[in-house]
């Protein structure tokens, strides 16, 4: 008899409890509960980060660790906007030449295409441009000006397969293929659709579902050999692409999921044979950017529900042996004091919240723990809009209001405040970084926009040689140490918000990326470091809920906070950054919100005779 090792090459092992990684397929026997074990892998989705601009409408491209989202329909009209994505969030990229939607779209995130779509009118285009990584450039035009065309492919040898035509409005049974410059025409669709699923490549491609006018969904699937094209096993379930949606980039290996009418989150993955119902979408969709690189994993971002109409919400497909719990702020413990305007130092288990405004200026201080919150002594000099550094025994809070823009400086040693030597100049809405002995303050309001940078020895204030490259005030948000510190946000003379970044070396500022969504009042003051800050919520256009991650470079989207909120205090590090208290629509909150990272464990089950 064939034993277990002889199949799968490894022993049975003994353990005492179920590992925290092990191979799909491996068998262990758990000692302490005295059962057999294994780890099966299975498929699901979980919610990402949003996109950083909702919109339905869109078209994907690329993979799960590399992808885009681009184009489409936001609240109103059209836009030419492109977001990547890193496998962790969203961030700005390239604008094209021609704002549409409803448009074909296939490549990678360094080589992708965009193909056809609607503009306002009403009237399709034959727009093509192709995307390098950093622009999109304009291409020649498909021979036939298409909307909800679907696409397959790289951008070197694509296809297009069906789509729509305004007048008379009617799907088309054609197929064009493009070589890196021009388009020819290629092998006719046996079912002319409009909104398909492509996968695969220009010479074993698949073209799944879609409509056929005037509401008629498919489950048609057909297979293209650079030549011709033959129906094969048809879908489970009926559905359009709305959007093009990237099934795979192999023929035998493709994801095909959301976007039927009604919206749903049904998922099936394509083995070159037959097609196999997997996890649901966490959310019915349809119209949203689609892209995936085989049929273990995918994501889906923005699209249309009935209600509302276009959203920045994503999610994340992933056929794995492991389990997936998303990263996502959860609630902490309920500050003693509501107020908005405040400021944080220290770490997560052993923070620190402190001044601020409720129905007066206030000397509050408050310690937390991970868990809740305790009051402890007060400042010696009541205020709001300063700002902080250092860790929960050894804090430094600098500057403020009110009446006056303050120079105050005190000292944290764990329970009490002390005078130190003032700032040189006094100011407030103001960022902070660095620690009690080396300690930074830059920006702020002197009542003029300030670039001013100041540093702190332990004992007195100096000015720094350099000021920043950009004056600010409005809850500047910082990050980081006296050698490596971040600015970002902020409101600059005027109106205007900041969405500029600088980083400092010690000596000069230089300019970072810039924020995706400018802002005001992000929650204050040091969140993580100079290549892994948070900056979360702030005042846009209105309160926000977004939060976006630093990484030296550039900034993108994380999971956003359960309320929107602006001038809270904000505290720790990136990945379990704290925001508490602040200001949501209409009234000061004491809530607190603090972030958990992804994590992943084994799919156990235990085997069983039956």
């Amino acid at each position: 008899m064939t034993t277990y090792k002889e199949i799968f090459g490894k022993t049975i092992k003994v353990l005492s409890s179920d590992p925290a990684n092990e191979a799909e397929g491996q068998v262990w026997y758990n000692s302490t509960s005295g059962t057999f074990k294994t780890s099966l892998a299975s498929g699901a989705w979980s919610s990402i980060s949003p996109l950083n601009t909702a919109r339905a409408d869109l078209v994907g491209a690329g993979s799960t660790s590399a992808g885009l989202a681009s184009f489409g329909t936001p609240a109103s009209g059209v836009t030419a906007a492109t977001e990547e994505y890193n496998g962790s969030g969203f961030s700005t990229g390239g604008t094209g030449n021609t704002a549409r939607r409803a448009l074909g779209g296939t490549g990678t995130q360094t080589a992708g295409l965009a193909i056809g779509g609607y503009v306002s009118g009403p009237s399709a285009v034959a727009n093509v441009e192709e995307y390098n990584g950093t622009s999109w450039s304009e291409q020649n035009d498909i021979p036939t000006a298409l909307w909800k065309v679907g696409a397959l492919g790289v951008q070197t040898a694509a296809v297009s397969m069906g789509g729509k035509v305004v007048t008379p409005e009617n799907e088309v049974n054609s197929s064009y293929e493009y070589d890196g410059t021009n388009w020819t025409a290629g092998g006719n669709l046996g079912t002319g659709r409009y909104g398909a699923t492509g996968g695969g490549t220009q010479t074993a491609g698949l073209a799944a579902g879609g409509f056929i006018v005037p509401n008629t969904l498919s489950t048609s699937v057909e297979l293209y050999d650079g030549t011709s094209w033959t129906s094969t096993t048809a879908l489970n379930t009926a559905r359009n692409g709305g959007a093009n949606q990237l099934g795979g980039t192999l023929q035998t290996s493709v994801l095909v999921y959301g976007a039927t009418s009604p919206d749903s989150g049904k998922t099936e993955s394509w083995d070159g044979t037959s097609w196999t119902e997997v996890g649901d979408m966490a959310q019915n969709t349809s119209r949203f950017a689609g892209a995936s690189a085989s049929n273990s994993a995918g994501f889906a971002a923005g699209g249309g529900p009935t209600s509302p109409a276009a959203q920045s919400y994503a999610e994340e497909y992933n056929f794995t042996a492991n389990t997936v719990t998303a990263a996502a702020f959860s609630s902490g413990g309920t500050m003693n004091t509501a107020r908005r305007y405040l400021s944080g130092f220290g770490l997560r288990t052993a923070g620190v919240a402190v001044a601020g405004y409720d129905t007066a200026n206030s000397a509050a201080t408050e310690e937390y723990n991970g868990s809740s919150w305790t009051s402890t002594g007060n400042l010696g000099t009541a205020r709001y809009s300063l700002g902080a550094c250092g860790v929960e025994t050894a804090g430094l809070a600098f500057g403020g209001n009110p009446g006056s823009n303050k120079t105050e400086s005190e000292e944290y040693n764990g329970s009490s405040w002390s005078e130190g030597n003032n700032l040189n100049t006094g100011r407030s809405e103001l960022g902070g970084a660095g620690t009690q002995t080396a300690g930074l303050a830059f920006g702020g309001g002197t009542p003029s926009v300030s670039a001013a940078t100041e540093e702190y020895d332990g004992s007195s204030w100096s000015n720094s040689p350099n000021s920043m490259n950009t004056a600010r005030r409005g809850e500047v948000g910082g990050a980081g140490i006296q050698t490596a510190a971040l600015a970002f946000g902020g409101g600059y003379p005027g109106p205007s918000l900041g969405g500029n970044t600088e980083e400092y070396n010690g000596t000069s500022w230089t300019v970072g990326g810039t924020l995706n969504i400018a802002r005001a009042s992000p929650a204050g003051s040091s969140n993580g470091t100079q290549t892994a800050a948070f900056s979360c919520g702030g005042s846009s256009t209105t309160t926000i809920a977004n939060v976006e991650s630093y990484d030296g470079t550039s900034w993108s989207t994380r999971p956003s906070l359960a309320t929107a909120k602006k001038i809270a205090a904000g505290f720790a590090t990136a990945s379990d950054v704290v925001v508490a208290g602040g200001t949501g629509p209409g009234s000061n909150t004491a809530t607190t919100e603090q972030f958990n990272e992804e994590t992943t464990a084994v799919n156990v089950k235990t085997l069983t005779t039956s």
